[in-house]
Formats: C-alpha cells, structure tokens, sequence
C-alpha cells in the first residue's frame, strides 16, 4: 500500500492542530475495530477495480547510493480469482512478448492481493508484507485528531507489543517489533497513512539471516463508492543472509482506478 519520490523517513508527517483537550477521546477500541472492517471490506473490492501498478526495485549499496534499479509497469484487470496483469513497460521501453508472458504467468500482484485478503502476511516481507497487519497489534495510543491534506483523522501511536492473532509468517515477525502511527478517517474508518518502522533486528531461518531494520509508508485515498485503495506504499530494507548484506528500496504505486464491472 502515492507518486512522491522521498523515502518515508524523509517524509515527516504534516503538522496540524490536535483536539482540543477539553473534547473527551473517543472509544479507541471503536475506533480499531472499524478500521479493521473498514480494511477488509477496501481490499475485498479492490477486485472490483482495473488500474495501472507500478513496481519499482532499487538495490542500495552501503552508503546508500543505487548500485541496481528495475521498474515494471502494468495494467491489472480483474479476472477470475485473480488479476491478468499485461506487462506494459519494463525500464522505460516496451518489453519483449516473452517477457509480458512471463510476468503475466508470474502473477505477483495476485499473489500479494490474496495474502492481503487472508490476513496471513505472507512469508516474503517483500511480496507478501501487508500493513493491515498493523492494525492487529496490541500496543495503541490516541494521540488526538489531525487533518492531513484536508482529511479529519485520528491519528493512532503504536509500538511493539504482542499481537492479538499471531501469525507465522516473516511479516507477524517484523510487524511485532514495530512503532510508528496511523491515521484513520474520521468519516468511514479508513486506514488513510501509516508510518513504521522496526525497532529491534529480527532473526530469521535459524539465525542464519536477520531482518535488520524496516521501514514502511503507505498512502490510500477514495476511488470510488465510498472505497479507499493505496495509492502509494513504500519499503526499505535491510538485511543479512550469511556474510552478505542486503539493502534494498521497492515502491509500489497505484493509479488510474476504474470499475471492471457490476
């Protein structure tokens, strides 16, 4: 989970005037559990809708300068259980017919969107990580209502804390050892931003590899009969496998939304 190109921790939140603390705080546990429906039933009709993904990959070395880039650029109709993504540009030039088939066989962004609606995580953090996990944690703070871009919201402080349904992917992982915000709507619960980023190193596959670092932003906004939809997720990674280091930086964006049909 749209086309700035600053990394989320160059993107500081836009400030803007808290409730006034005379106005009671409103139920927090309210608040989360119609955000959780809310984002359910978003993704549930995100199936509904035809657009246009884009996937950009950038491999960091360790000052931080690209040492490797890839963006693909797709059309998604919707398609049985599914999305036919149709390949329409591959770094800036019109791809081969073996390549369009290759990543319409591939089916990436289907698998991601099913990860999404089975609220498992995935076991990938880079194709299957869902920031719906976020809205399952345990550790919440109401930090007051801000406006953002000329949307009232409650804004949500989270850190790290046992999750309420613990999964077993990389994803539940990495989510439980997360602090960041949220910003849900006032008007329709939708999950609007989010920030986090990971706040220990995670272990993985034996502690022969560890998740070092994380961060995350997401931005969605209204497409259409009262649905809300990313339009902008951004990741940055760090990680060690063995003695090799990796850093990486994907972006996803999603634009151009239009009903498929009934």
């Amino acid at each position: 989970m749209l086309l700035g190109a600053g990394r989320p921790q160059d993107r500081p939140a836009t400030p803007a005037p808290k409730v006034p603390a005379s106005e009671a705080p409103p139920d927090l546990q309210q608040i989360l559990a119609g955000a959780q429906r809310v984002q359910e039933s978003d993704v549930a009709a995100w199936s509904g809708y035809r657009f246009s993904r884009r996937a950009e990959r950038e491999d960091l070395d360790d000052s931080g300068e690209v040492d490797g880039r890839e963006v693909l650029e797709f059309e998604l109709t919707p398609s049985g259980d599914g999305f036919d993504e149709e390949l329409v540009r591959l770094d800036g030039r019109e791809p081969e017919p073996d390549e369009r088939e290759r990543h319409r066989r591939a089916a990436s962004f289907t698998k991601h969107y099913h990860t999404l609606i089975e609220g498992a995580g995935g076991q990938e953090m880079e194709s299957g990580y869902s920031l719906s996990l976020l809205l399952h944690m345990s550790s919440y703070r109401y930090a007051g209502r801000e406006t953002r871009d000329g949307v009232d919201c409650y804004r949500l402080d989270f850190g790290p804390g046992e999750t309420r349904a613990p999964g077993s992917g990389l994803a539940w992982k990495v989510a439980s050892v997360m602090q960041g915000t949220l910003w849900i709507t006032v008007a329709g619960y939708h999950l609007a931003w989010a920030e986090a980023e990971t706040t220990r190193r995670v272990p993985i596959a034996l502690s022969l590899a560890k998740v070092r670092e994380v961060r995350v932003s997401m931005e969605s906004g209204p497409v259409g009969d009262g649905v809300w939809l990313p339009r902008r997720i951004e990741m940055l990674t760090r990680a060690r496998v063995l003695i090799k280091s990796i850093h990486r930086r994907n972006l996803y964006t999603y634009s151009d939304f239009s009903r498929a049909g009934p």
